[in-house]
């Protein structure tokens, strides 16, 4: 073989050497960055520091109440600092989500309900409806401008003589957590579809049935 062709050969080689190694390097910097940090199986599910972001509830020791965590899309059920069940996937509404959300937006609200009514004929499977808007909202949404003196005397009027929030203002509402219905499982999961509603799916709902009640407190952040 010809002295130059041995050269330009060896030279290639290396090359490739190179370019190969530099490759995997590369990969695995990038499996490091996006090893996953969130709570496993083995980590101790009783760790409040684990809730650093989200203000904490003031509950009762065996109270039952709701988080839901829009940034991880995952519903976890407590009781007290217990935490009893984790859906690792929920979709909400397809415009993401507000403090204040207004009516036909598409927004999830943002904050602390109440579930207020369960619908157990819902064609969404099972429907826990929450208080949004609630008077603190809607009194920060009056100060704010978004309702006018007379949605905001309207709102007043119809919490005092119904006990719960109407969903005719601005500020709409029918807000909840409920099933799929009839919608396939792998919709659900690779787009976010509610018109402002958490969404999990019919098995998940219904094995909320036996914990949720109305009165239980729904952490939505």
């Amino acid at each position: 073989m010809p002295k130059s062709l041995l050269v330009v050969l060896t030279a290639t080689l290396l090359l490739i050497t190179t370019s190969v190694q530099a490759s995997l390097h590369g990969f695995a910097s990038s499996v490091a960055t996006i090893a996953p940090t969130a709570p496993t199986a083995e980590r101790p599910v009783l760790l409040w520091s684990e809730l650093a972001v989200i203000e904490l509830p003031a509950v009762a020791p065996e109270e039952v109440w709701v988080r839901i965590d829009l940034n991880r899309r995952e519903l976890a059920l407590f009781q007290g600092e217990r935490r009893v069940l984790t859906f690792p996937y929920l979709a909400f509404g397809t415009a993401g989500a507000n403090r204040i959300r207004l009516q036909g937006s598409s927004q999830t609200p943002i904050g602390d309900f109440r579930i207020d009514r369960i619908n157990r004929q819902s064609r969404f499977e099972l429907f826990f409806g929450i208080d949004y808007p609630t008077p603190e909202i809607a009194h920060e949404a009056w100060q704010n401008g978004v309702l006018s003196d007379q949605d905001y005397h309207d709102y007043q009027q119809y919490r005092r003589q119904y006990g719960r929030s109407p969903a005719y203002t601005p500020l709409g509402g029918h807000i909840g957590i409920h099933g799929l219905g009839n919608r396939p499982v792998n919709f659900h999961q690779i787009r976010d579809w509610t018109e402002g509603c958490i969404a999990v799916t019919n098995t998940e709902i219904q094995m909320l049935e036996r914990w949720l009640d109305v009165g239980t407190l729904v952490v939505i952040r």
